[in-house]
């Protein structure tokens, strides 16, 4: 299929140093992947390990993102100081929060060590997309983020092949984040080759917190924020409860579910990483947005009201190819509306208001879930984020915007205002 090639293809060859720079990033980006969501593929075994009802569950998940709330830190570190440093304490703490969850016995100590590595996930994860998007040239900064976005999920689709391993005893499951730890051992080379981004300067001033809250960011911040709160409200507990819907729900083996969500959604996080960056890049962020949304949705619902073994499996490509169609165009925009002195805080003040959308989830899912069930409050968490979705027409377009050392972004001239 010619045509599928091309459209997996970047839409101008990436130079020797850019592909050098997605080598060294493919190892944060599977760490980030594979590690990050440890708690996703344990999240079943804990369950019944620790004897947690349904509602405690909701609590533990609902904690440990409001936890998240703090990695905003790391990326206000990076825009005052460079963005090397934090991104590498942010990959630290999200290796050595898993091998501690390995270690602790009680609900409380899963909470806290989760915590600290969620609070690695974020600020990591944020922080690396923003050097990406000032590392690489515009017409292939959205391919770029999906490139990174397919090795995050090359890693989660390796943690899940290893769910098995917590079948075996009723603790077990704490070899599942033992094993997500080991990355830490790719830390000091991740010391000697990541090096300080090109576009960054130190800013003469300290730049508040809350300066994306006013002056000329806001018109770009609210409708972003607005996005991620919505987004973040859906994919949360769509996400994170797949697996408790097919085992617990379902009576599915552990064997049964891990392979059904690999081998279904590999196909979707393919074509979505490296189909929506180069959509990203050739028809533009706004309408790659949408369309993602528009597909996430309908699979994500067509997973939770489906019994069907096909169905939910056609509903999950569908649903991970939205949801990776839709990561390297939004994290794209999202970089390219704001200056250099203030795009990492942006980009962590939006990740938190997705954290807090995600929270609400499950906030409104540990309210309702006993007298709708599941797929009832994950269809209606859908609709709403379907409702909202049009928002992302009221930000300017930013296909090819040139990331100036220290600058506002500079506009190409084929660029379209509004």
């Amino acid at each position: 299929m010619p045509g599928l090639g091309v459209s997996l293809r970047p839409p101008q060859p990436l130079s020797r140093r850019e592909l050098g720079i997605l080598a060294v990033f493919s190892v944060v980006a599977f760490t980030t992947g594979w590690s990050g969501s440890a708690i996703t593929h344990a999240l079943p075994f804990i369950q019944d390990d620790l004897a947690l009802s349904d509602t405690r569950v909701f609590d533990l998940l609902a904690t440990i993102r409001a936890a998240a709330l703090a990695a905003l830190a790391l990326s206000w570190w990076g825009d005052r100081s460079g963005r090397r440093r934090p991104m590498l304490v942010g990959f630290f703490l999200l290796t050595t929060g898993n091998l501690i969850t390995a270690l602790v016995p009680f609900t409380a100590g899963v909470t806290v060590s989760q915590s600290i590595a969620r609070v690695g996930t974020i600020g990591l994860g944020a922080l690396a997309v923003v050097v990406l998007a000032e590392e690489v040239e515009p017409a292939v900064r959205g391919y770029a983020i999906g490139v990174f976005v397919f090795f995050a999920s090359v890693g989660t689709g390796f943690g899940l092949l290893l769910r098995q391993l917590a079948d075996s005893s009723h603790d077990s499951w704490r070899l599942l984040f033992a094993l997500s730890a080991i990355p830490l051992l790719a830390f000091p080379l991740l010391i000697r080759r990541v090096g300080e981004s090109r576009a960054f300067i130190r800013p003469e001033g300290r730049p508040p917190l809350a300066t994306v809250f006013r002056r000329g960011h806001a018109a770009r911040f609210w409708p972003l924020a607005m996005l991620a709160f919505a987004v973040a409200a859906f994919t949360g507990p769509a996400a994170n409860l797949a697996l408790l819907r097919l085992q617990h729900d379902l009576g599915w083996s552990t064997a049964a579910a891990s392979l059904m969500l690999a081998l279904t959604s590999a196909p979707g996080v393919t074509l979505g990483v490296l189909g929506g960056g180069r959509m990203a890049d050739v028809v533009g962020r706004r309408w790659t947005q949408l369309m993602a949304i528009i597909v996430g949705v309908g699979g994500g619902i067509l997973f939770y009201q489906s019994t069907n073994g096909w169905l939910m499996g056609t509903g999950i490509t569908l649903s991970t190819l939205g949801a990776f169609g839709f990561s390297p165009a939004f994290a794209a925009h999202r970089s390219e509306l704001f200056p250099t002195d203030v795009r990492a805080t942006a980009a962590a003040w939006i990740a938190n208001v997705g954290i807090v959308g995600g929270l609400m989830g499950f906030a409104a899912g540990r309210f309702i879930v006993d007298a709708w069930g599941i797929p009832a409050t994950i269809t209606a968490l859908g609709l709403a984020l379907l409702a909202v979705s049009p928002v992302v027409f009221t930000l300017p377009e930013t296909k090819g915007l040139i990331l100036v050392r220290g600058a506002v972004p500079m506009e190409p001239p084929s660029s379209i205002p509004g």
